[in-house]
């Protein structure tokens, strides 16, 4: 019994030691709030937020520069002077406009020469491709017939030749006519023996031819010497008439098988480097003015009035297409790739062109990334400027751009600012004004765009939750702002806990690890000093 009142005076005893400690602890800690708060002042307020219905958004962000639809460096062709520069740097043009020229003079006459060079070469090979028309052909058979006349006449006179040369066929000749002379004579005998004079006539005119023929038999037995020289002409000429024949034939025969591979791609050859010629001299003269290839804006001017231009050595004019869609290239990091799709919209604003905001979509996006000196890789991604829009004509190439692509998005949710959420194991609790009480409402969310998150349960349109916003203003007039949060478990809360409520707390100020809990729930199940 007396150990028993002895362990019961130390329980006290201990009891009231550890009451001691925490007087003191206590008494240290207003001491030190006190002297802080004289330091500094709080403000709090409450914002209340209507839950309503609207669209949700989640971006990829990125930023980049706005180019041309199309831009293009002008020069001009050839060498020649410069006689007219009729735009400026920032003037609009047209399609089809001219901007400069220079002089054409020499440029011209180089033209006609390469015609001309041209049409000769054309011609060659025309003629050479079309090979021999059907007069020639029939001119060359024509030769080729006389030939061959020409050497059959030579063959035969040199055959007659032959045969007056020979001695045995000059005396069979001889004989023969001496036989025809006796035989005409005695049949002009005879006739003279009767009255007819007809047959006597006739008679008479056998009996002379037969004795010219006989006196010519033995003249040409007698010159055979001659003869076999006549031997020796006819043939020369059949000789003559062969190769006549033969360059004939072969001509034929040549215009009758076509031209030849090789003439033909030579005269192809020459056709191809006049024409070659022909195109410079034209692309010259055309290269002498220099016209707006589409509807844009002049960037640069470098041609001078009197300066002489050598080919395409520099751009004479620079400018740019307004009547297509600017693009910007951009650059999205490898850990938002995977969400970035062709085809999403994006918002793009600029910094040269405050409150302007236009659509555009994503057009390319590579497959391959490109990694960073700072080791981060990234992929580039293709973004277009839809046309069209408002305040798109103010868009000037080369000026910055920040670009949201659109990656998700829900129309007509509810929505709650993510400010006004806080998340305690798993659980997203909100403080919701009934009738100017607050109350924690617990909800489901779903999808989050950085500032507000879609409402799928606990929460119907037209709720009002509220957020707490704490200021605190330093001696030095440093001013801090905090999102009072709820209270931490009951026990230890935080230096400035809120006040008691049901179930938690809602903390007005930033929490600590000393103190008195912020009063904590009767219940046992309330939250302490408020978080961040």
């Amino acid at each position: 019994m007396n150990e028993g009142r002895m362990d019961m005076n130390k329980a006290v005893k201990n009891v009231l030691i550890i009451c001691g400690c925490v007087i003191v602890i206590g008494a240290g800690g207003t001491y030190f709030y006190q002297k802080n708060a004289s330091a500094t002042k709080t403000e709090t307020a409450t914002i209340t937020y209507a839950v309503e219905r609207g669209d949700l958004s989640k971006t990829v962000t990125s930023s980049g520069n706005v180019e041309a639809p199309e831009s293009v460096n002008l020069s001009f062709s050839g060498n020649s002077k410069v006689t007219k520069v009729d735009v400026s740097v920032g003037e609009a043009v047209k399609k089809g406009q001219l901007l400069a020229a220079m002089d054409t003079t020499a440029l011209q006459n180089e033209l006609l020469s390469a015609q001309a060079k041209y049409d000769s070469a054309v011609a060659k090979l025309n003629s050479i491709q079309a090979g021999t028309d059907s007069a020639t052909l029939s001119e060359q058979k024509a030769q080729v017939s006389k030939a061959q006349s020409d050497l059959e006449n030579a063959k035969t006179a040199l055959t007659n030749a032959k045969k007056a040369a020979n001695a045995s066929y000059l005396q069979a000749q001889v004989d023969k006519a001496k036989a025809a002379v006796i035989s005409t004579q005695a049949k002009l005998d005879e006739a003279k023996k009767g009255t007819d004079q007809s047959q006597i006539l006739f008679a008479q005119v056998a009996a002379d031819n037969a004795q010219n023929a006989y006196k010519q038999a033995v003249s040409q037995q007698s010159n055979l010497d001659q003869l076999k020289e006549t031997v020796t002409n006819a043939e020369s000429q059949v000789d003559s008439a062969s190769r006549a024949y033969d360059q004939a034939a072969s001509q034929l025969a040549k215009l009758q098988e076509g031209p030849a591979e090789s003439d033909v791609a030579s005269a192809k050859a020459d056709v191809a480097m006049a024409l070659a010629s022909l195109n410079d001299a034209k692309a010259n003269v055309a290269g002498a003015k220099i016209y707006a290839p589409y509807d844009g804006i002049v960037s640069a001017v470098n041609a001078k009035v009197g300066e002489t231009v050598a080919g395409d050595a520099t751009s004479a004019i620079s400018m740019y297409s307004t009547g297509g869609s600017f693009r910007i290239s951009a650059s999205i990091d490898d850990t938002d790739i995977t969400d970035v799709k062709v085809g999403q919209d994006v918002n793009i604003t600029f910094d040269a062109l405050t409150g302007v905001t236009l659509k555009g979509k994503v057009v390319s996006k590579a497959v391959l990334g490109e990694a960073q000196t700072s080791g981060v890789v990234t992929f580039p991604v293709g973004i277009e400027i839809t046309s069209g829009q408002d305040n798109a004509d103010k868009l000037i190439p080369g000026i910055s751009a920040t670009m949201a692509i659109i990656t998700d998005g829900k129309k007509d949710v509810l929505k709650v600012p993510d400010a006004a959420i806080k998340s305690f194991g798993g659980r997203k609790i909100v403080m919701v004004d009934k009738g100017g009480k607050e109350e924690q409402v617990e909800i489901t969310t779903g999808l989050d765009d950085g500032a507000n998150s879609e409402v799928l349960t606990g929460l119907s349109e037209g709720d009002k939750v509220t957020i707490t916003m704490t200021t605190t203003k330093s001696s030095t007039g440093t001013t801090q702002g905090t999102m009072g949060g709820f209270g931490g478990i009951g026990g230890f809360g935080g230096m400035n806990g809120g006040g008691e409520m049901r179930q938690f707390n809602r903390g007005s100020g930033t929490g600590g690890t000393g103190g008195n809990g912020g009063g904590g729930a009767r219940s046992g199940g309330g939250m302490g000093g408020g978080g961040q």
